[in-house]
């Protein structure tokens, strides 16, 4: 979690201003609106920069990053965490989007499928030309939690080529063979002369593997987006990348946008939510829009950002939810904002969608979240919180979980609502960040929980130490960015960013978080850019009356593993980009206090880490275990240990009178000692308080002291760390 933060002087001078409240000001801000048409350029450049991938292998093996921490004193529950190499793909643009599904487990017929397209060294029947080669799409399927799998291919055209896979199984109701369930597949496509035109569709029986197509009538599906008329049922939609799944009532459903121009991806309207039935051997797809009524910009154009889509249902296929960030039409003061949860629901199974109440971002129960962002430079009683990533699950109850980071929205101007704050943190004042990564500053990571029936609830998960570098030449962090630049811009392909993940086992009982982010004692100068990243876990119980929402203290780094809870494989260790976790885990074994899962997840990297060679992706075989208290009553849990606290604690303002503060985030309820000493080592001041799980602000009494540098000792159960303090 949130490693030394280096006070040095530069630092005492930028604290010196640290507000009351806590608040740090923003230095800066920046249009996100800019960086979406960067992706989206990007995205139509792969079209045909990605057809010629370098013809260089991935080496199995690789040299570790970053040294090895000394093991924790915490007591760990035995996992039996497990990476193995399971496939390659001619590059990693498919991977880019976080909430595709490429990776799903199907509880029925214990199986875990994962989509992706084919690496060099894979060669598919009928033969196509080999420009066309890297829109092969390829089905990897395990019935054994991944200790083997077998491939097969799905699709393969000439003139169509398949971009960013995900898919799953589908079973037919009632049954418990593999052999009778089929690997169904979506995504974009793209014709030889780049643009976007479509998206493919696939399907294959799972009673052989091949990597000969199968002739099955209809298994390969084009479906065009840019047709004068369509079906009933049926219209055009772009990007079907989004939230996939496959559920108990034999239905498959994918999800993409609705675009005023599909192929030059202009003009966001919405969502199209894709329903797959199975029908005679192969699928029939509809498919039903939900445009929602979002503020408009005085050019006409819609506040809404269709990339952090994405959509969740439940086990039975009845409630489902899909999500669009935007600025609803009406919404004031810390609800304004264009990119906030737009969320629809069914509980007919798609058959009609109502709209729910937003996230009320007003209500005094959200200052958890508003009281971790700054105000608006124009209006400083309003915070305006930005979502920066998400993704969504349902629970055993039918209610969402939207988990999410949030950044500080810059504006209120409905011409600049994609503006976001920007920070200048000392650590390397000549580049900004997201946050201020100070105590309360963070990226913190929260479960917003709702269903409709109430007001929204929040829960705060974890805090992430560090955030995504910059993608353009130029950009801040591009050059901690550890993904090796394309073309002769200097640009990056990937910025590495939390990447979080939502699981659930079948019964919707126990819900897994997965983010990404880098210990900063290793990273460059100690920098906050997420630069040697590695994927960690955190557990919630759903649970009942007051035992509702418990997180688990275990948090696990499930790529670089802990002594006693797997194996250390090098090639994830301090390189765990583009992870996937699937949106259903195994069930939950619980003994005593303890809760074991299997948990699907993956990892996708190159070594050297560059978007266009052939990549690997490795898979965990194994389960992950956590800890619950004999009482769960209470849901919040930080991961920062108490070295961490510590070390990132705080002193304001410094100078300081009579009075400072210490600000210091904790794990949970533990003694604080603090204790001042002068120039010469002699104790002049020393306080103790019981601090309490999260931000606490503690009161360092200076009266009576003279004028002059002292050190203050911070002490948390065993761990230390001494700032520097100036009396004026």
């Amino acid at each position: 979690m949130k490693k030394q933060l280096l006070l040095g002087s530069a630092l005492l001078a930028a604290i010196s201003a640290y507000p009351q409240n806590g608040r740090i000001k923003p230095s800066g801000v920046k249009d996100m609106s800019k960086i979406i048409a960067a992706r989206f350029a990007a995205e139509s450049n792969e079209a045909t920069a990605s057809t010629n991938a370098k013809q260089t292998a991935t080496p199995v093996q690789n040299p570790n990053l970053e040294p090895e921490q000394s093991s924790s004193s915490v007591t760990m529950p035995p996992s039996t965490i497990n990476w193995k190499p399971i496939c390659g793909s001619m590059n990693i643009i498919g991977m880019l989007v976080s909430q595709s599904q490429p990776l799903n487990y199907n509880d029925e017929v214990n199986a875990v499928s994962f989509i992706h397209r084919k690496s060099l060294s894979y060669t598919a029947y009928p033969a196509i030309p080999a420009n066309a080669q890297s829109g092969v799409i390829v089905a990897e399927v395990s019935t054994d939690w991944g200790n083997n799998f077998d491939s097969t291919v799905i699709w393969a055209d000439a003139t169509n080529w398949g971009r960013y896979p995900q898919g799953g199984i589908y079973n037919p109701v009632g049954n418990t063979n593999v052999a009778n369930a089929y690997v169904v597949g979506m995504g974009p496509v793209t014709p030889p002369a780049a643009g976007w035109v479509g998206n493919w569709a696939a399907s294959r029986q799972l009673n052989s593997f091949s990597n000969t197509l199968t002739t099955v009538p209809n298994s390969q599906q084009y479906i065009a987006s840019n047709l004068a008329s369509y079906a009933p049922n049926t219209g055009p939609f772009a990007f079907g990348r989004y939230g996939f799944s496959s559920t108990d009532d034999g239905v498959v459903r994918s999800m993409g946008w609705i675009m005023d121009d599909a192929s030059a991806l202009t003009g966001m309207r919405g969502l199209s939510v894709v329903k797959g039935s199975f029908n005679a051997g192969a699928f029939t797809w509809t498919n039903d829009s939900i445009v929602p009524a979002v503020i408009l910009k005085n050019d006409g154009s819609r506040n809404i950002f269709t990339q952090m889509s994405n959509m969740a249902w439940n086990e039975s296929g009845t409630i489902g939810y899909v999500m669009v960030m935007g600025a609803r039409v009406g919404a004031t003061a810390s609800n304004k904002s264009a990119f906030q949860p737009i969320v629809y629901k069914t509980t007919n199974s798609g058959v009609s969608w109502a709209q729910l109440p937003a996230i009320d971002f007003n209500a005094p129960t959200m200052t958890v979240v508003t009281d971790h962002i700054a105000t608006l430079n124009t209006n400083t009683n309003v915070a305006v919180p930005f979502f920066s990533d998400a993704d969504m699950v349902v629970d055993a109850n039918g209610k969402l979980h939207i988990a999410a980071t949030i950044r500080t929205g810059a504006s209120e101007h409905v011409d600049s609502l994609a503006f976001f704050a920007q920070y200048t943190v000392s650590i390397n004042p000549g580049e900004s960040y997201l946050w201020a990564h100070t105590p309360g500053q963070h990226p913190y990571l929260y479960d917003f929980i709702g269903d409709g029936t109430a007001a929204w609830e929040v829960k705060t998960i974890d805090s992430l130490s560090t955030e995504e570098a910059g993608v353009a030449a130029g950009d801040d962090g591009v050059n901690d960015n550890p993904w090796a630049a394309t073309g002769t811009s200097g640009s990056k392909t990937d910025n590495v960013d939390s990447r979080i993940q939502l699981g659930r086992t079948p019964d919707g009982q126990y819900l897994t978080f997965s983010f990404s982010e880098s210990d900063t004692n290793f990273t460059n100068g100690s920098r906050k850019y997420n630069s040697l990243p590695n994927v960690k876990t955190r557990l919630m119980s759903i649970g009942s009356g007051t035992n509702m929402y418990a997180v688990s203290p275990t948090e696990i780094n499930v790529t670089k593993v802990a002594a006693g809870t797997g194996t250390v494989n090098a090639n994830v260790s301090s390189r765990g980009t583009l992870h996937y976790l699937s949106p259903k885990t195994g069930a939950a074994v619980v003994t005593g206090t303890n809760v074991d899962i299997y948990t699907p997840m993956t990892v996708t990297n190159s070594n050297p880490l560059d978007p266009v060679l052939n990549n690997t992706t490795w898979y965990q075989t194994g389960k992950l275990s956590y800890a619950f208290a004999a009482s769960t009553s209470t849901g919040v849990g930080f991961a920062e240990n108490a070295q961490n606290s510590a070390s990132n604690s705080v002193i304001y303002p410094n100078p300081a009178a009579d009075n400072a503060v210490l600000a210091i985030d904790m794990k949970d309820n533990s003694n604080v000692d603090v204790t001042v000493m002068n120039a010469i080592g002699q104790l002049v001041k020393a306080t103790k308080v019981q601090a309490q799980a999260g931000t606490n602000n503690i009161n360092i009494d200076l009266s009576n002291l003279s004028s002059g540098v002292y050190m203050v000792n911070v002490k948390v159960g065993n761990a230390t760390s001494t700032k520097k303090l100036i009396v004026k």
